[in-house]
């Protein structure tokens, strides 16, 4: 489904004018019916790797493609299910008003609209601060909003960038539940952190990223 041949991105710093390569020669396939981790400190290019899959970025050299496609044109002809690093929502908008937003956004019907918003509500634990707005919602609760978004949609494309970043360890273990009810043939998710332990759990295969370089993939391919 997505393949990464000898992909680099540079950026040219604003202060020092210095070259930083923030991806270098990344190479990686990664087939529907797995769940791929990308491990690897702060700065290590993995949010640089997500913004170059959903066509945000351009590479510098090397190729990307989804089905055999340019990343953006695929995106806005399939979707993905996305969840960004940093959840940013607008502040006044009440919870359920939020989800079923973000269901319209992501494609689902407009008759359904109502009852999927309302069983992402329930399933991700948001019914109790169903009268609150975004503005008032804690860290971790303003994270499982942002994962309703990348949750409530039918992708064959989930993205999920550092998932469990703000989540308490109650809602950390239940993540992992999220992602297993998440597989399918079909689909495949790609899931970013700088907890390696974690991933190790979640994922079929983790790739672990360091100062822009592919140091080694952890884990088979389903398809071996």
């Amino acid at each position: 489904m997505i393949r990464f041949e000898s992909v680099s991105k540079s950026y040219t710093a604003l202060v020092s004018r210095k070259r930083v390569d923030a991806l270098a020669e990344f190479t990686l396939e990664m087939a529907r019916g797995e769940v791929v981790g990308i491990a690897g400190p702060n700065g290590a290019g993995k949010s640089t790797m997500i913004s170059l899959l959903m066509g945000f970025l351009h590479p510098t050299s090397g190729r990307i493609t989804i089905d055999g496609a340019a990343p953006r044109p695929w995106v806005e002809q399939h979707g993905v299910g996305y969840l960004t690093e940093l959840v940013n929502l607008p502040p006044r908008w009440k919870v359920p008003t939020t989800v079923r937003r973000m269901a319209t956004l992501s494609g689902v019907a407009a008759d359904a609209v109502a009852t999927e918003s309302a069983a992402m509500m329930t399933r991700l634990g948001l019914d109790e601060h169903a009268g609150k707005r975004i503005k008032q919602l804690s860290k971790g609760n303003l994270q499982r909003v942002g994962l309703g978004q990348a949750l409530i949609g039918d992708f064959e494309l989930v993205v999920l960038d550092e998932p469990t970043h703000g989540l308490d360890p109650l809602w950390t273990q239940r993540f992992r539940d999220v992602v297993r009810a998440l597989r399918r043939p079909d689909r495949l998710v790609l899931i970013a952190s700088h907890n390696l332990d974690e991933l190790e759990m979640l994922a079929d295969r983790v790739a672990i990223l360091d100062h822009g370089r592919l140091q080694r993939v952890v884990g088979h391919s389903t398809e071996e």
